[in-house]
């Protein structure tokens, strides 16, 4: 139901934080993007690669998403190996989630069950840390021996809420379904109206949102023109000068946010349907969950909303959903007109020189090579597409043809005008780069190419997540880097990272045999998991 409730901004949103001014905003977003490769010194994104090669199970990603929550505490039911090494998440390797506490399971209770052993420790994590939330997270162990966790946290009784979160490993996605969901994308880049409605369980944080709409979430009154915002939380890059941007944009079209979730306390996890439209950044499951327990609409926010004009049908469609047709059209003009405004010297700059891009087919690559193109005016001569990583991710030929297909013919509607290269030789790029002034990489690997072909390349990898911000600051903010990093001296000197051999497939995997063949050995397991679902499912190419 809706009601004309007024919302106490004050108690509700906190005190508001002053926008930053773009010239202060730009130099707090670039260092929190660099703050991974400064800590970890990987020549890439790093929290793809953490995720990829070391920390990558469902379990992982329910850690993180509960470390997320305030006042919560995550208690792993399983043996002390799986809370040793969950302490470090992709997202914040930097900081160690210190407050991570295990039932320990040994051999012992592997034969007589460990449930004896979770009763007693959530009475001791509820006196030793006081939470506002247990979050309970079975690993394989603990759901193979078929412990009733549920069961046990119906028993215990402590001043707080518990949460059963299905997160263990061994019911992680086969790897085929990666396969199905990339040729789905591959489809919705001809027409995004047939965007696939996907639903990627296996993530961790999927299963987290998913229980606390089930297990916490609180009936409430509908409030008329207040959002909930889902967000990969705040170790993203950039996350709270973008929150703000997006507030500051909903408040001149007259919509107020409730929460970002699972960023916020226990309190506001509860009075979440109080929210009139979720914002879904990641899987639908738990918001039609919301949708259903509760009324609230969603809109999920797909690819086609980044860039200049997608960044501005995003805000458009939000509200067309709060029935605000019109009303947004003034303020999210007056802040397109200022970015491009902002972005224009740049691209002023950009058009004095011949670019080729390198970058790896994945879920958005067409509209981010559209970016690069129409919005920041880069003019490109080529676009060097590597697949090797998505053959070494299980996605079959058959897909990768169907991608290649789809994105060319996507720009060619567009106009783009440039070579498609698909996975060129080292002499091939050596010659391409001799053709244009700048080679940008934001996805393949630099150091290979520096190494192996003599190839300067600029890495633009991390940067580039500011192009997938819901505003317009972050295109003129990585236009401004660019220019920064284009038109300054750079030194001969190779960069040590850029004398190991690299696998040319895995990096930044070490061309060592011993870790290749542990790669090899994980590979073909997964393969072979595949292989055996797909077998049982029939063939549904």
């Amino acid at each position: 139901m809706k009601t004309d409730v007024e919302v106490d901004e004050t108690a509700r949103y906190g005190k508001a934080k002053a926008l930053e001014a773009p010239e202060t905003a730009g130099k707090g977003v670039l260092q929190n993007v660099f703050r991974d490769r400064v800590f970890n010194g990987i020549y890439q994104g790093t929290t793809w690669q953490f995720h990829r090669y070391g920390i990558d199970c469902k379990l992982s990603g329910s850690v993180y998403a509960v470390s997320e929550i305030d006042g919560a505490i995550p208690l792993i039911h399983g043996p002390n190996g799986c809370a040793f090494h969950q302490r470090l998440t992709p997202r914040k390797m930097y900081a160690p989630i210190y407050n991570l506490p295990c039932t320990n399971l040994d051999e012992n209770d592997v034969i007589y069950g460990g449930e004896e052993k979770l009763r007693k420790k959530i009475y001791e994590v509820y006196h030793r840390f006081h939470p506002s939330l247990i979050a309970v997270l079975p690993t394989c162990v603990s759901g193979l021996v078929g412990d009733d966790v549920q069961g046990i946290i119906t028993e215990v009784e402590v001043p707080c809420d518990i949460l059963y979160i299905p997160s263990e490993g061994f019911a992680h996605r086969s790897r085929e379904s990666l396969d199905l969901l990339m040729r789905d994308y591959a489809e919705s880049w001809k027409d995004p109206t047939r965007s696939p409605a996907y639903d990627l369980r296996g993530c961790g944080h999927e299963e987290v949102m998913f229980s606390l709409v089930d297990q916490l979430m609180e009936e409430q009154d509908i409030v008329e023109n207040l959002v909930n915002i889902e967000s990969f939380g705040r170790f993203t890059y950039g996350f709270e000068s973008e929150l703000q941007e997006i507030k500051h944009i909903f408040d001149g079209m007259g919509v107020r946010v409730n929460l970002t979730l699972p960023t916020c306390t226990v309190a506001e996890i509860k009075r979440a349907p109080a929210a009139e439209l979720n914002i879904v950044t990641r899987n639908i499951r738990w918001a039609e969950r919301m949708k259903e327990n509760f009324g609230n609409d969603y809109l999920r926010k797909w690819f086609f909303y980044f860039g200049f004009d997608g960044v501005e049908k995003f805000y458009h469609d939000v509200a067309s959903k709060l029935g605000l047709d019109g009303e947004a059209d003034a303020a999210v003009k007056k802040e397109k007109m200022q970015a491009l405004g902002e972005l224009e010297r740049y691209q002023r700059m950009f058009a004095r020189d011949d670019f080729a891009v390198s970058t790896q087919g994945f879920f958005f690559t067409p509209y981010l090579v559209n970016m690069y193109a129409q919005d920041l005016k880069l003019p490109i001569k080529h676009l060097c597409v590597d697949t090797q990583l998505l053959k070494g991710l299980n996605i079959s030929d058959r897909t990768i043809e169907i991608m290649m297909k789809n994105m060319e013919e996507a720009f060619l509607n567009w106009d783009l005008g440039f070579e498609v290269v698909m996975n060129p030789t080292l002499d091939e790029m050596s010659e391409i780069a001799k053709n244009v002034d700048h080679v940008l990489s934001d996805r393949i690997t630099p150091p290979l190419y520096e190494k192996g072909g003599e190839i300067g390349m600029i890495d633009i990898s991390t940067t580039r997540y500011l192009l997938f911000r819901t505003g317009f600051s972050g295109i003129v903010e990585f236009g401004k880097y660019l220019a920064s990093v284009l038109y300054r001296e750079r030194t001969k000197r190779k960069p040590i990272i850029a004398r190991f051999d690299y696998d040319t497939t895995y990096y930044p995997l070490l061309a060592d045999p011993m870790c290749m063949a542990s790669r090899g050995m994980w590979f073909t397991m997964w393969s072979m998991k595949s292989e055996k679902k797909e077998a049982q499912n029939g063939n549904r190419c």
